[in-house]
């Protein structure tokens, strides 16, 4: 944490970020030691735990079952030094069963309501199987342990950092 910024405020802060963007890039290892970068779709929750889908037989799939260890970042396009703002994560990513699996398909079901659709009314077949193989895929949450805010408006390369302890 920087001085001047409190927990709960720079918390709150990363938590608008997180909620402002669709998208992640993972960093993962896979058992060989060669590293991989993948971006998914990702919602998040009060704890700053991201949720996300991924098939297990993927590329950053396979690292994930071989290492938990993940990193992320989450930042919008920009074109300009000034309006650099975004997150950077480590932690560890795990896949989801039962009522936790549920609550993360809840929190995603909320962000992304177009995935909610193909739910409840796909419009077509191809809307239908993407729907199907939703219901069915693995659900992760990355579990961060440390967390950076990055926010070039409040001068360039200011930083906001949180070290996390795991539930």
């Amino acid at each position: 944490m920087t001085a001047g910024e409190g927990e709960a405020a720079l918390r709150a802060r990363i938590g608008e970020v997180l909620g402002r963007q669709a998208t992640v890039t993972l960093a993962t290892t896979g058992a060989d030691g060669r590293p991989w970068a993948a971006t998914v779709f990702f919602a998040s929750d009060a704890a700053l735990n991201l949720y996300f889908v991924t098939d297990p037989r993927t590329r950053h799939g396979r690292d994930l079952v071989a290492g938990d260890r993940v990193a992320g970042a989450v930042q919008p396009d920009v074109h300009t030094w000034d309006d650099v703002l975004g997150v950077q994560l480590e932690g560890r990513a795990a896949v989801l069963e039962g009522p936790a699996r549920d609550a993360a398909l809840a929190c995603y079901l909320a962000k992304f309501r177009d995935v909610q659709r193909l739910f409840e009314a796909p419009r077509n077949d191809g809307e239908r199987l993407i729907g199907e193989r939703l219901r069915r895929t693995a659900f992760w949450a990355l579990q961060p342990s440390f967390v950076r805010l990055v926010d070039n408006a409040r001068g360039f390369g200011w930083k906001g950092e949180l070290t996390l302890t795991p539930p």
